[in-house]
């Protein structure tokens, strides 16, 4: 069953149009908005700039789950540009060592052609579900987005399901009453503004994971690079009540109708909590 599931997912992934997957229109259980970044660098504390993008199996195995569930993804960006995949995630380690995996989920992502923000708020209630996936280019644009913001807060209101994964859930912070703000206040190390800034989030005391210090500090020391802040830092700034679970294992954190996955390894437990929580179960 699960074979025929991929198999599924990657015959839909071959007919697309303006950003969505398509399906035979009576399978169907209705559409999932999946939304990446639209940069492609980014400015570290230094001053250095950094190739930035989407991490391929965060986007590829949640979304291909989902086609595989009988749902159509769309996928959106802030003006509607193609995304870039951070190149060091087009590894065959992060599909469990399957090389036939990776090139499955790169020919998913690459066949998917996105409608730009402004579209997808045009139609938002055509939408089941909000899938936000990681990469380090959330920390760009997406957390500090208004029309980005506007869709959250709607399915918030509304109570539908928003699922974010690694350094997605950075993307949270676009629904804060001045984002720009905030991330400024962060990159400037001016914490107690940032605190100021933050009120009135609509996640303030939620539970929900991100990618931990624990598992940042590592490639930073490697790179001898530092972030221009920490994504789990920004989240408990705002209000978050953050949960860690083990370094590099899968976690997921599911509060009313966000749910957050704390690192690659979380994608295929986020996709079928999502389904859950779209489905009801």
């Amino acid at each position: 069953m699960k074979k025929m599931k991929i198999a599924a997912a990657a015959m839909m992934a071959a007919s697309v149009l303006l950003g969505t997957v398509t399906v035979n229109a009576a399978d169907t259980k209705g559409k999932i908005l999946v939304i990446a970044s639209g940069e492609d660098q980014m400015t570290l504390k230094n001053g250095s700039i950094m190739n930035v993008g989407f991490f391929l199996n965060e986007f590829a195995v949640p979304s291909q789950y989902l086609a595989g569930e009988g749902y159509e993804i769309v996928l959106a960006t802030p003006e509607g540009k193609k995304p870039v995949m951070d190149a060091s995630s087009n590894d065959k380690a992060f599909f469990n060592g399957s090389e036939e995996r990776r090139a499955s989920a790169k020919a998913f992502t690459d066949n998917l052609t996105p409608i730009s923000f402004k579209e997808a708020l045009a139609h938002l209630d055509d939408y089941k579900a909000i899938f936000i996936p990681g990469g380090h280019a959330p920390m760009t644009d997406l957390m500090q987005s208004e029309d980005l913001g506007k869709m959250l807060r709607t399915f918030h209101e509304k109570g539908k399901p928003t699922a974010m994964i690694c350094h997605g859930p950075v993307a949270a912070l676009s629904a804060l009453p001045n984002a720009a703000a905030y991330r400024k206040d962060l990159v400037d190390g001016d914490f107690a503004k940032a605190q100021a800034d933050s009120k009135d989030w609509i996640y303030n005391g939620y539970h929900m994971t991100v990618l931990s210090d624990g598992e940042e500090w590592p490639g930073e020391l490697a790179k001898g690079t530092e972030m221009p802040f920490h994504v789990e830092q920004a989240l408990q700034i705002a209000g978050g009540y953050m949960e860690e679970g083990a370094l590099y294992q899968s976690h997921v954190v599911k509060d009313r109708e966000l749910i957050t996955g704390q690192n690659p390894a979380s994608d295929i437990a986020l996709a079928k909590a999502l389904v859950s929580a779209i489905e009801g179960k």
